[in-house]
């Protein structure tokens, strides 16, 4: 079953962006993605959203929800329709919502995980703490607002960065159902990015050495999105 047009709004979206050696990250890809490569590198990293009115485009607001999101997420592009398409893998999601966990992984067979959100958010600051019932997902974030983008980033500029991503809007999940994949496009009315200032980060994902070795990964920049009307589009 295809998932239906969602609407809301993005409150706060949290985007944490690590370089990575591509070949690093081919390995976790399935077959028929490749990364996208920026400056000689991969980009994965951690999008933390949170979602304010989500629910069917045109049902009223009681029947829409608030939720804490977190996604761990590659830039990647495939061959579809003899053209190269851009967008995002997302292994693993995980939310705060009962209603998502329920409603996407068993009706729709897109796997969402149930994990606790502590998140702080004062005068530019933001803190989030995501820890996963089932262990697999643990990460803090600190960051805060102002600072310059960085100089030696995998991104020629704030810009550019804010671009990729921009076209990148396609997510490529695992479906529930083995060997299958479910998409979805994000189409907001409104862009618009600022850079972040790390103060702490820690992610058992990207911290695993089975996973990226020793000097195959690097904390590149932290981006922010604010209040940003959007849909969701099955494809």
């Amino acid at each position: 079953m295809e998932l239906p047009v969602l609407s809301g709004i993005i409150t706060r979206r949290i985007l944490i962006n690590y370089r990575v050696a591509p070949a690093v990250v081919r390995k976790i890809l399935p077959d028929h993605l490749e990364p996208l490569i920026i400056g000689g590198y991969a980009s994965a990293g951690i999008c933390l959203l949170k979602l304010h009115n989500i629910g069917l485009r045109y049902s009223p607001d009681f029947l829409k929800i608030d939720s804490e999101n977190a996604a761990h997420r590659i830039l990647v592009q495939w061959r579809e329709d003899g053209r190269v398409r851009c967008g995002v893998y997302i292994p693993r999601r995980d939310t705060d919502s009962k209603l998502n966990v329920w409603l996407a992984g068993r009706i729709f067979a897109w796997p969402h995980y149930p994990a606790q959100f502590d998140t702080k958010e004062d005068g530019g600051h933001y803190v989030v703490n995501v820890s996963s019932e089932d262990h697999r997902t643990n990460l803090r974030v600190s960051v805060k607002a102002g600072g310059s983008f960085p100089s030696d980033s995998m991104f020629r500029s704030l810009e550019h960065a804010s671009e990729c991503f921009r076209e990148c809007s396609i997510g490529c999940s695992p479906s529930a159902n083995p060997g299958h994949f479910k998409q979805i496009q994000l189409k907001t009315k409104g862009w618009s990015v600022k850079p972040l200032a790390i103060e702490e980060l820690s992610s058992t994902f990207f911290e695993d050495t089975t996973i990226f070795p020793p000097g195959t990964i690097c904390f590149d920049n932290a981006l922010l999105m604010e209040n940003i009307p959007h849909e969701w589009h099955s494809i």
